[in-house]
């Protein structure tokens, strides 16, 4: 099978690529204007050491996309410590998707592969997806939409995430445990750039919360 691994370098992406490691795989990461640009270099070193091809795509000119107010993306705003909308870089997954779409048919890839999972799908106050671009429907309305957008004698594309699979977070963490214990640990999930993660922002408290759900013993170095 030939995937294309959309992979940021954070715990669900890299969790993701593992399962399909043995698979004719090419990585593709995005710079997109993030803070934690480090996630990249997770992704390099991942594909270097099982000998993938390794595409880093630089679209950080188009950062002004994702708006000013975005914690991700705007050096100027804060990286709070708990969820708000503030910190969904809109239709993000949709504009990764896209781009890995085009090179995937131009390049007959059979599947994108990503790492948005269950919980990304939880229900907000609002009654809303917490991230609205991760979810299992998301993914079927792009890859149906790439369909119609190609010749019918290509071959379709499937677009496999862990919502897809009914995964959630917990799942990722304890396949990736069992394959690679190393690049586990090497993920980088923090909003922050610092020496270390945080441990203080909404995805690094998921990310210690993940582990202990799992059951097993969180040896990420952390700031706090």
């Amino acid at each position: 099978m030939k995937c294309l691994i959309i992979c940021s370098g954070g715990l669900d992406s890299v969790s993701m690529a593992l399962t399909h490691i043995n698979d004719d795989v090419t990585f593709l990461t995005f710079n997109y204007g993030q803070k934690a640009t480090k996630e990249n270099d997770v992704v390099e070193w991942l594909a270097k050491k099982y000998n993938k091809e390794f595409i880093k795509a630089d679209i950080s000119s188009l950062s002004w996309l994702f708006g000013k107010d975005n914690q991700l993306t705007n050096d100027n705003v804060e990286v709070e410590s708990n969820y708000k909308p503030s910190i969904v870089v809109p239709l993000r997954n949709g504009a990764f998707i896209q781009l890995a779409l085009c090179y995937a048919y131009s390049n007959n890839f059979d599947r994108i592969v990503l790492g948005s999972h269950l919980d990304d799908c939880v229900i907000t106050d609002n009654g809303e997806y917490a991230f609205p671009d991760c979810s299992a429907e998301y993914f079927k309305a792009m890859e149906l939409a790439a369909m119609k957008g190609v010749f019918k004698s290509q071959h379709p594309v499937y677009i496999e995430s862990a919502s897809r699979n009914n995964w959630h977070k917990t799942d990722l963490i304890k396949k990736a445990y069992e394959i690679d214990k190393e690049a586990l640990f090497k993920t980088w999930s923090c909003y922050k750039n610092d020496e270390f993660q945080c441990g203080i922002c909404d995805s690094c408290k998921n990310r210690r919360n993940a582990f202990k759900e799992a059951g097993i013993v969180d040896e990420t170095k952390y700031s706090n």
